[in-house]
């Protein structure tokens, strides 16, 4: 799901009102479509065009955004979580930068290299991530 006028058709199937402030949300999203962003960084963009934003219309948006599955959430290991827009593409997995939040898509699946006995354990859903430095924050990520 990346096209904006998807995603808004999306909201409105769903009962929801297609707002501005909403659009302005999904139009960050797809304009990082990606990178990671935390809630912070939604509200410092949002503030410059709805200077009296608050956090908490940031949160219930993101929240109803990732309700419909329009975002996905991770957190890091600083505790804090960043979001980005959902992939929609076939099964595959992401090396996340640490430093600029940007994603590359990992095609192979490291799953099918863990033995997991079923009748202990059924499997429904899994996800990796891998995290590290692209080549343009590495040194960033060294001197850190």
């Amino acid at each position: 799901m990346a096209a904006n006028q998807e995603i808004l058709d999306h909201l409105k199937e769903s009962g929801y009102r297609f707002t501005g402030k909403r659009k302005a949300v999904v139009d960050l999203f797809i304009e990082y479509q990606n990178r990671y962003l935390t809630a912070k960084e939604v509200y410092e963009h949002m503030k410059k065009s709805y200077p009296s934003i608050s956090y908490d219309t940031i949160y219930r948006t993101l929240a109803l955004l990732q309700q419909l599955q329009v975002i996905e959430e991770m957190e890091f290991g600083d505790n804090a979580s960043k979001y980005r827009l959902s992939c929609g593409h076939a099964h595959h997995h992401h090396l996340v930068c640490l430093g600029c939040g940007s994603i590359q898509v990992v095609h192979d699946c490291p799953m099918r290299l863990i033995n997991i006995n079923e009748d202990d354990f059924m499997v429904v859903d899994h996800r990796f991530e891998i995290s590290g430095y692209c080549s343009n924050c590495r040194h960033i990520g060294r001197d850190s």
